[in-house]
């Protein structure tokens, strides 16, 4: 009957408006609730805590880490310590959130999605610079340039092994840091998934060659 109705030679202008307006609203309701529907499959898929896959280290609040230390003057022992690293300030800066070290006020950290990135304040920069630090994932050979410190930046090896106090790390990101003039140098082996296993460091100041190593001792 209702396939009649429709094709019936009877069947006025204003009764074919009528329901061609029926149907448009109909369709356009089947769509809304279809886009509502989508909407919620992909907030409910978006991941709240990204894994290691994703991210080089994790950087939230009080997230720790164990260290040794020592320092070295002209190759001599100066002094040997451990040291606990962590994560106790934050700070919203160009619309996402930083976190900083305690006891390191001008320097903080955040997550990308190609790397470590640090904002830091200095007297060059009173307003605060944020430049990308440890590229991830990156392969061996990669370098860039870091403004703030005039330093270059490579990755030589993604597959490095290193043993600390903490035990055996494989799979380490090997990064080497050099001053443009070449007054300071620094190796820092990182585990994906961990964080730091390994800072070395090397400067010269007047005569003096300053060494300083930070190794692993517990997450």
């Amino acid at each position: 009957m209702g396939g009649a109705f429709l094709f019936h030679p009877g069947y006025s202008v204003y009764q074919k408006k009528y329901m061609n307006t029926k149907q448009l609203l109909y369709i356009i309701s089947v769509l809304l609730i279809f886009s509502v529907i989508i909407g919620c499959e992909e907030e409910d898929e978006t991941p709240t805590s990204p894994g290691p896959s994703e991210y080089l280290y994790s950087i939230a609040m009080s997230d720790q880490w164990v260290y040794v230390r020592e320092a070295y003057d002209n190759n001599e022992l100066l002094y040997r310590n451990t040291d606990t690293a962590v994560i106790d300030s934050e700070l919203v800066w160009g619309g996402s959130y930083w976190y900083g070290f305690q006891g390191a006020d001008s320097v903080f950290w955040r997550n990308g999605v190609d790397g470590v990135w640090r904002l830091c304040f200095n007297q060059s920069h009173p307003m605060g610079i944020a430049e990308q630090y440890y590229a991830y994932p990156a392969d061996a050979g990669d370098m860039w340039y870091v403004e703030s410190e005039d330093d270059s930046i490579s990755v030589v090896s993604t597959t490095e092994s290193i043993e600390v106090p903490a035990g055996m790390f494989d799979g380490c990101y090997y990064y080497r840091i050099r001053r443009i003039d070449e007054s300071r140098r620094q190796w820092v082996w990182i585990k994906p998934g961990v964080g730091i296993v390994q800072d070395s460091s090397m400067q010269i100041v007047n005569d003096d060659t300053l060494k300083s190593v930070m190794r692993l001792k517990q997450l």
